[in-house]
């Protein structure tokens, strides 16, 4: 009973692998047919789209699918003229470094970029094309965008950055070097390697990118973070103007007298340090008082009118007078000379202690307004 058993289930399992293999070269069979009745019309579509990108294909990022090389140049050399006159730029924290495509000889390669792309998508055997053909997946492409340049000139144009890219920390402070006011916010020192900086930009646009974000090596900060401007003078000789700022706000502006060549106005940063209503003038013993009396007492024939402040650069004041015909003009005597209501009027908006920025004029302030005062400190 035992040998019949053994017997029956070995005619089962030959039954089985014959079924199988009946199985199997059936499939092979039909998957031949299949093959031999598709072949041609793979063959015949493979042969049509020869010259021309596969579905899925994308240049620089745009889509070229069923575009001959010239069709997909002439759609680039469109859709990325914007892209190709943008500047080189060097980005680090707030601040661009930037150069036109001219001067580093920056340009998009068309002809290159497309035949680069077309040469991978077609860079494929014909088995594996009919295959994808048949399954309906595509080989993808997505070629970057290619750029030419002169590298002596990148070189050129890094080097030149460095100086400003590299640089020493900033304190923050009020700049009234173009004759308005505004607060210069601090800036860390910063050290860079110039050779990798040439590097990240080599990197940036053999990658299609015109954009480099600069990374620091080493920072060092500002010693002075934030300035409490509050009120302050604003005096410019080149306009013969005072302006009274709060902050890098515009209060009030009024015209003046500043000094004439021959008794100049001191310029700088400097401070009010005496405060006067009514003041008495006294000759200090200058040329030009010699025929005057040693002191001229409140009234209308007082040279510092009703209100008067004075500075502590050479102790020049800032006061009314009498003589209007000398306000906006250089004809004091170092004095800063104002109309009688005006140095009333500001007279009530200012303090002792309170700045006072005397320029030379808009964009030649004579003196570095980024740093203190020599003065600063020692009163």
């Amino acid at each position: 009973m035992r040998s019949n058993s053994t017997t029956y289930r070995s005619i089962v399992w030959l039954g089985e692998q014959k079924s199988y293999r009946v199985t199997l070269l059936l499939g092979i069979a039909f998957l031949a047919i299949l093959m031999l009745v598709l072949c041609p019309f793979l063959l015949a579509n493979d042969a049509s789209s020869f010259g021309r990108f596969p579905d899925g294909s994308r240049v620089a990022g745009l889509n070229v699918s069923k575009l001959s090389k010239e069709e997909a140049i002439a759609l680039c050399r469109k859709e990325l003229a914007g892209q190709a006159t943008a500047p080189l730029d060097l980005r680090v924290d707030s601040e661009n470094y930037v150069v036109s495509p001219a001067e580093v000889g920056l340009a998009v390669d068309y002809d290159n970029m497309v035949t680069k792309a077309y040469n991978q998508a077609w860079n494929v055997s014909l088995v594996e094309r009919m295959i994808r053909r048949f399954l309906g997946k595509p080989r993808k492409i997505d070629a970057p965008l290619l750029q030419t340049y002169d590298k002596a000139k990148v070189g050129a144009f890094v080097l030149g950055a460095m100086p400003h890219i590299n640089c020493k920390p900033r304190n923050a402070y009020i700049d009234v070097s173009t004759g308005a006011a505004s607060i210069v916010s601090p800036r860390d020192g910063r050290d860079i390697d110039p050779d990798k900086v040439l590097a990240a930009v080599h990197k940036s646009l053999d990658s299609g990118s015109r954009t480099v974000e600069v990374q620091v090596d080493k920072r060092t900060p500002p010693a002075v973070t934030k300035v409490a401007a509050g009120k302050f003078l604003l005096v410019n000789q080149g306009s013969h103007t005072l302006r009274l700022y709060d902050g890098d706000k515009l209060l009030a502006e009024y015209p003046v007298a500043v000094g004439s060549p021959q008794y100049p106005t001191v310029i700088g940063q400097w401070k009010i340090v005496k405060m006067e209503k009514n003041p008495t003038w006294y000759n200090r013993g200058s040329t030009w008082a010699d025929n005057m009396p040693p002191m001229i007492g409140p009234g209308p024939n007082n040279p510092l009118g009703p209100r008067a402040m004075t500075i502590n650069g050479g102790g020049d004041l800032i006061h009314g007078t009498s003589d209007t015909g000398s306000i906006g003009y250089s004809a004091s005597h170092g004095c800063i000379r104002m109309y009688v209501s005006d140095v009333t009027a500001l007279y009530e908006q200012c303090f002792v202690g309170m700045p006072v920025y005397i320029i030379k004029a808009s964009g030649q302030p004579n003196f570095d307004c980024s740093k203190p005062p020599f003065w600063w400190g020692k009163e």
